[in-house]
């Protein structure tokens, strides 16, 4: 009238457990454990690989980069010092350029004839300015007076 069947009082732990830990089950767990410490191992051994290549590459990246610094530095004075002299001659450049236009300029020939020859233009008068006083005048130099 029950209508649930009786349990034993003992459980079947025993042979289930029999079942978990047969013999060729023995021998397939322990080469799982070997091949998962070997999987770990290559992980590991992979990762160390890579970590050092990485670090090789940032030590040469960075003895790359302590040898430019200083030749970037020498190469920027120069460029300062290169732009400097390309400044002074593009100003004398200039400066020969209003020339060259002035000496062929038809208007300018007779001013440009008194600079360079200093003859003068004989409707124009000679004007000489003289630093003595007008008091000094009369008098003798002393320079010309000493024996």
């Amino acid at each position: 009238m029950n209508a649930l069947p009786k349990f034993s009082q003992q459980p079947d732990f025993p042979r289930q457990r029999s079942l978990l830990r047969s013999p060729g089950r023995r021998a397939s767990v322990q080469p799982s454990n070997v091949r998962v410490s070997r999987q770990y191992r290559l992980v590991a051994f992979e990762t160390c690989l890579r970590l050092g290549v990485n670090v090789g590459l940032s030590a040469i990246a960075l003895s790359t980069l302590v040898y430019l610094v200083p030749y970037r530095t020498a190469q920027t004075q120069k460029l300062k010092e290169v732009q400097g002299e390309v400044q002074q001659t593009e100003a004398r450049v200039a400066q020969i350029q209003a020339e060259f236009s002035r000496n062929f300029d038809s208007s300018q020939v007779k001013a440009i004839l008194q600079e360079q020859t200093h003859m003068v233009d004989p409707s124009q008068r000679v004007v000489i300015f003289d630093d003595r006083l007008p008091a000094d005048i009369g008098k003798p130099d002393k320079l010309a007076q000493t024996p």
